[in-house]
């Protein structure tokens, strides 16, 4: 099995780390005023133009064509930048409306013409958390056991609350009784669980090599008794911690992508553990990164805290770490 990118891929990874280093460089986030979420919702029609919501889709559906490596190779990128969960959404919808038949409404997103957010269900009581879903024309609910399209009216007593990921607005709020929408649940919802998963842990797999390479980038600037702080064994062998998980977390990701794309048997095996070891390699680099920043005295002058919020956040969609080991240990039993 050949894991290595092919010159499509690497297109595919250059076009988009130019366009995303360029126009979302994550230092902006710090001098933001409230969430930072601006600059990456002005950039989605862009991405729609590039295809980036279309990549996976049929071509009979309007797409590209491309398979699940080709999506997550983009969606690495995407992590690495912070972009806001509505590129996420939008193309887990597109996927939803064209396995629905619906294909006007899979045009219109795939197109950016249509914008989705994204909502999950709020693990502490009955209601729902919103994520970036001021103005959206549709938000996408990820439930435990389904996947609903639905308009924005089906959701009332929203109001607004602060988010531990600053770079995205967040609202509570009540499902509707009785609201309906395009939805996949039970057996049939299994592939866009698994293509949900996929793209999680692909944006988890680019959070964690970014704070691997912005914590390199400190050790190699910062000073401290005459000498770089990377040539101190306790600032050098947690980069190198670093780059081992992220090695692990990348191969298993393009291990799980190639399986998903070939409709391999254990695909659903291997892409939850794709998920749970990005989410590692995720939570555990932005930790040991903001603590090697931390020697500066206000680890929040630097943007890997937001990485580490991030990592929570995407833990959210689809169930939580301890569900993904649940469903692990139940397929290996």
């Amino acid at each position: 099995m050949d894991l290595m990118p092919s010159p499509e891929e690497e297109q595919i990874i250059d076009m988009a780390r130019g366009l995303l280093s360029k126009e979302l460089p994550v230092d902006y986030l710090r001098w933001e005023e409230g969430p930072a979420k601006a600059a990456d919702r002005a950039l989605l029609p862009q991405c729609a133009e590039l295809g980036w919501i279309a990549l996976g889709l049929s071509e009979e559906h309007g797409g590209f064509g491309f398979g699940a490596t080709e999506e997550m190779l983009l969606f690495r990128e995407v992590g690495r930048a912070l972009v806001t969960p509505v590129l996420f959404a939008s193309v887990i919808a597109a996927r939803l409306a064209a396995t629905l038949g619906e294909s006007d409404l899979t045009a219109a997103i795939a197109t950016g013409n249509a914008t989705v957010s994204l909502a999950v269900p709020d693990a502490g009581g009955s209601g729902y958390f919103l994520i970036d879903a001021e103005g959206s024309d549709r938000i996408l609910l990820v439930d435990h056991d389904s996947v609903t399209l639905l308009d924005p009216s089906a959701f009332s007593n929203r109001s607004a609350i602060r988010s531990l990921d600053p770079t995205v607005t967040l609202e509570s709020a009540v499902l509707d009784s009785g609201a309906a929408g395009l939805q996949v649940g039970g057996r049939d919802a299994e592939p866009l669980f698994r293509h949900i998963s996929l793209l999680i842990a692909a944006m988890l797999v680019g959070a964690a090599e970014a704070v691997r390479d912005l914590s390199v980038a400190h050790a190699s600037e910062r000073t401290q008794f005459g000498q770089k702080i990377g040539t101190f064994q306790a600032v050098s062998h947690p980069c190198a911690d670093m780059a081992v998980r992220c090695e692990a977390a990348l191969s298993q990701a393009k291990l799980a992508a190639v399986v998903v794309r070939d409709a391999g048997d254990d695909a659903e095996f291997q892409v939850t553990a794709a998920r749970i070891v990005a989410l590692d390699a995720a939570l555990s680099n932005a930790a040991a990164a903001i603590q090697l920043h931390g020697g500066m005295g206000f680890a929040a002058e630097y943007p890997v805290h937001f990485y580490l919020k991030r990592a929570h956040l995407l833990d959210q969609v689809g169930g939580r770490i301890a569900l993904q080991l649940d469903d692990l240990f139940a397929l290996n039993a």
